[in-house]
């Protein structure tokens, strides 16, 4: 997992901005996304994810089965609600390695 740091750090080597700017940026760009996704609007960020609130329906109260012993349960209600939906973009997807090379990389 790359930490916050080793972003920034990677993006002032990439762009030849400060580590301080760098960081500016990145707070910017997540107070800015927060900021309309509180407002219900979709947020792309560049061909890496797009972020859009998605409303969730109540569910109705229904019945059940405990997977342990088997027993008919009702489950209870739940109240509708507003979810974050997050889709990888296809820069992300065509970044993704090969199984091989994942495997290697995970230790597997």
């Amino acid at each position: 997992m790359v930490k916050q740091t080793e972003l920034v750090a990677a993006l002032s080597d990439e762009t030849g901005f400060t580590l301080r700017d760098c960081k500016l940026f990145l707070d910017s760009l997540e107070r800015i996304t927060f900021s309309e996704i509180s407002n219900g609007e979709k947020v792309k960020i560049g061909k890496i994810v797009q972020l859009e609130p998605k409303l969730k329906p109540p569910t109705k109260r229904r019945k059940g089965r405990n997977p342990r012993t088997g027993e008919e349960v009702m489950v209870s209600a739940k109240p509708a609600k507003v979810a974050l939906k997050a889709r990888a973009l296809v820069g992300a997807k065509k970044a993704l390695p090969s199984i091989a090379k994942f495997k290697k990389a995970q230790g597997l």
